[in-house]
């Protein structure tokens, strides 16, 4: 427990929280098994590439672009990124929408797929930054140093 305004520790203990659940809908984007492999090679060929670190990174550049494109609040969308999804079974990001049963987003952004990629790329490329930030690609200690470079990769093979 921590006291309001003073910050003071004032007891701990463990606890014990159910997890969360909402059904909602989502606009999944699952790379190709083609690009899965290219993206394999690339990760051990160059060591300026982590599948985690672009998953994630895009994840965060798609969260500030999508608002944009389907009109809702930053906070109307969410995403998760998985290295290997348990539904997919490839690399894949999810957008939901943040409301239970869904408010119509995802469909827009599946309508709008291709104009979001293409916005996430510009969006990077147009930053200044040298290897990410929280104005593109997220906070390097979240994405790590390889996270711009790697969302960049990820972007150019989804795009071409």
């Amino acid at each position: 427990k921590i006291k309001f305004y003073t910050h003071e520790n004032i007891g701990f203990g463990e606890i014990s929280l159910p997890p969360e659940e909402m059904r909602t809908t989502a606009y999944w984007l699952a790379l190709t098994n083609d690009i899965s492999e290219l993206l394999e090679d690339q990760e051990s060929e160059n060591t300026s590439f982590n599948l985690s670190s672009g998953l994630l990174a895009l994840s965060n550049v798609l969260i500030n672009v999508v608002p944009l494109y389907v009109m809702c609040d930053p906070q109307d969308v969410r995403a998760v990124s998985e290295v290997r999804s348990p539904f997919t079974s490839k690399p894949t990001i999810y957008i939901y929408d943040n409301y239970p049963g869904g408010v119509g987003f995802s469909e827009k952004m599946f309508e709008l797929r291709r104009p979001l990629l293409q916005a996430a790329q510009e969006l990077i490329l147009g930053c200044g930054c040298e290897r990410g930030c929280p104005s593109c690609v997220g906070p390097i200690d979240e994405v790590g140093i390889k996270g711009k470079e790697s969302a960049l990769l990820i972007l150019r093979e989804a795009l071409s």
